[in-house]
């Protein structure tokens, strides 16, 4: 394969070509954006046979099956009501991350839990946490909100789960349905093996915008893995949570390279309307490309996943920088940007000639194909090479953080109170109170409010308190490392 200038895609042979190549367009080889899957980078294990009254793989009997839940949330209350049954069932922590406020209705929803298991954070969306940032330190033209927010709740419950000494995690999406104990249970024995495991999302997969516009003109589109159900070990997870859309693919990508993500099973998903915001599909294009070029070079370079199996398989800096050398070059991207075009332009056409009088998918399409004419292969390029770096930087913080026995505990040794509020369960007859002092950060330096949906801090205290932690943190670290 070559570029427009003559030289080379890619340094590495295909050995395979991809399932489905898009005929219409190319017949001469495989391509970014022609796989129906990747399903060739996982494994598919044999799911071991679990029930309720039979430990987890190596697990003790008397151990929860995972040691904690992440559920990331902006909506309401009663949302979370399917995470809390799953964390009732399987007697673990439950973390559900919100932005700057706590919804109306979360004190009654909590105290279905048993009291001490669940822990509820209002990250701060416009404090910076050098750790929780990391993930925005990358080039981008711009950073769409949702994806910044996804990314600090995600990358916040892998500091907390690698704090804590958790090894394994889930992260669940308030929207996922059909997962029980039995079946949590057999997919986290897996966790013994692999560091990262998926519940894939079949009936209705959780693909972009462009890959639903896809699927309407009878492209099949294979289930993949997502962020939505996926179980982790945080002691052995090496990647964090971009800014970008597909930020979950871009965090386990090294595991994909390494044939170490294995599938346990499958979930169910609340269906919602792609096409109902056409803006969508721009603010996903940047993102839907870059995971997309990545993911051909792991799918293409077959000798790399059988490097692994035989034990040979590593990632670190430079591994990492020697892997995606590829991914660095203005001429990569410029061919796969190509390609992304002419992509657009035929699903527009063939959804233009099966049903016509139906323009939502259209006009997303065309809000995808502007962005992508927008775009540039040093975009690409910068993005790449900065998150190579970062990616070396998050191992580096990750081997300097403290152990502790707790959520809470961890939220203040790792400097992280600050950038979130914490709101505990009281009855409903101490919120028609009006307001009530929370524990840890929050009962020595503000209060929370159920009135008015807002925690409450005293100015002095803030600035006191946030300059002796960023003076322990920095004295912790420096000592460490000396």
């Amino acid at each position: 394969m070559v570029c427009r200038d003559g030289s080379a895609l890619v340094t590495i042979t295909l050995k395979d070509k991809a399932e489905s190549p898009e005929s219409d367009y190319d017949r001469e080889s495989p391509r970014p954006f022609q796989a129906q899957s990747y399903g060739s980078l996982l494994k598919f294990p044999d799911i071991p046979a679990s029930t309720l009254n039979t430990p987890s793989g190596n697990r003790d009997i008397t151990v929860p099956v995972v040691d904690a839940i992440i559920v990331p949330t902006i909506r309401s209350a009663e949302q979370i009501s399917s995470a809390i049954e799953l964390a009732s069932q399987v007697r673990c922590q439950l973390v559900t991350l919100y932005t700057d406020n706590f919804p109306a209705g979360l004190s009654p929803v909590l105290s279905r839990l048993k009291r001490g298991t669940a822990i509820s954070l209002a990250l701060r969306p416009t404090l910076r946490h050098h750790l929780l940032d990391l993930a925005a330190d990358l080039p981008q033209r711009f950073i769409p909100p949702g994806a910044l927010d996804i990314s600090r709740k995600r990358n916040l419950g892998l500091l907390l789960g690698r704090a804590c000494g958790w090894t394994r995690l889930l992260f669940l999406d308030d929207d996922i349905r059909r997962l029980n104990m039995g079946k949590l249970s057999s997919a986290a024995a897996l966790l013994d093996k692999y560091p990262v495991v998926g519940l894939q999302v079949k009936k209705y997969p959780d693909a972009s915008v462009v890959g639903h516009a896809r699927r309407l003109t009878g492209r099949r589109q294979e289930p993949f893995i997502s962020g939505g159900s996926l179980l982790v070990n945080p002691q052995r997870l090496n990647g964090f949570f971009p800014a970008i859309y597909h930020e979950d693919w871009l965090c386990i990508i090294n595991h994909l390279r390494l044939g170490e993500v294995a599938i346990g099973g499958s979930v169910g998903q609340l269906p919602y309307g792609p096409f109902a915001v056409p803006d969508r599909a721009r603010l996903e294009e940047f993102g839907d490309i870059l995971a997309s070029g990545l993911l051909w070079l792991v799918h293409a370079d077959h000798s790399t996943i059988a490097a692994a199996q035989d034990g040979r398989g590593s990632s670190s800096a430079m591994t990492d920088h020697n892997y995606w050398r590829d991914a660095t070059k203005t001429h990569f991207w410029e061919e796969v940007l190509n390609q992304r075009a002419t992509l657009l332009d035929n699903i527009s056409t063939r959804l233009k000639r099966l049903n016509p009088s139906d323009l939502s998918p259209l006009l997303s399409l065309k809000a995808a194909q502007q962005r992508c004419n927008e775009l540039t292969a040093d975009e690409f390029v910068a993005f790449t090479k900065d998150w190579i770096k970062n990616l070396a930087k998050w191992r580096d913080l990750l081997s300097l953080l403290p152990r502790v026995d707790s959520a809470e505990k961890a939220l203040a040794e790792l400097g992280l109170s600050h950038a979130a509020s914490t709101y505990e369960t009281h009855s409903e007859e101490a919120l028609t109170r009006g307001t009530r002092w929370t524990g840890g950060f929050a009962g020595r330096w503000g209060r929370w409010s159920p009135t008015d949906g807002r925690h409450r801090f005293g100015l002095r205290s803030l600035r006191l308190w946030t300059g002796q932690a960023e003076q322990s943190v920095s004295h912790r670290v420096s000592r460490a490392r000396g």
